[in-house]
């Protein structure tokens, strides 16, 4: 606990764990984002999951991804059923020994989002393209087909239509 005190006895315990607060705090504002690195709570050990919007058109959907700084070859997309999942790796930045990191709040290393798509898409088309740090990922919809009756055969090779004996 703190050494703020000489006489921790006569000190009550809530106000103990307040001032202890207060020390780590202090220390936290005093060697700023190398602390929270070193406890895993932000900087170069945040995860670099990057921001999805998901925009649906009547005939199209669009997922468009942030990723400054990434470059396409780095990037894998893959789609089963009506799940988009990406796949990928920002790059850390390294700075030389005499560098101060004030502020780190992008993250880098792997990741992967599985992106549910709001409607069935058609798997022959779908394009990519990256521009400006924005991956835009355009998926045509499926095309529904009308109802139709479905025949069911009889164990005899005949068929019907009719309601079942």
């Amino acid at each position: 606990m703190s050494e703020s005190s000489p006489d921790n006895s006569s000190v009550p315990p809530v106000e103990r764990v307040r001032q202890e607060v207060d020390r780590w705090l202090e220390v936290v504002r005093s060697t700023g984002e190398r602390t929270l690195e070193s406890l895993g709570l932000t900087g170069a050990n945040r995860q670099a999951n990057p921001p999805v919007d998901v925009i649906e058109f009547p005939e199209e959907i669009w997922v468009q991804i942030e990723l400054p700084g990434v470059s396409a070859e780095s990037v894998e997309l893959s789609l089963v059923g009506n799940m988009l999942t990406l796949t990928g790796s920002r790059p850390s930045i390294h700075f030389s020994s005499d560098a101060r990191v004030h502020l780190r709040e992008r993250g880098v290393g792997n990741f992967q989002r599985s992106i549910p798509l709001p409607a069935a898409v058609n798997n022959d088309a779908i394009r990519a393209e990256t521009r400006d740090g924005l991956l835009t990922v355009t998926l045509r919809k499926a095309t529904l087909t009308a109802g139709r009756s479905i025949p069911i055969s009889r164990g005899g090779g005949t068929t019907s239509t009719q309601p079942i004996d």
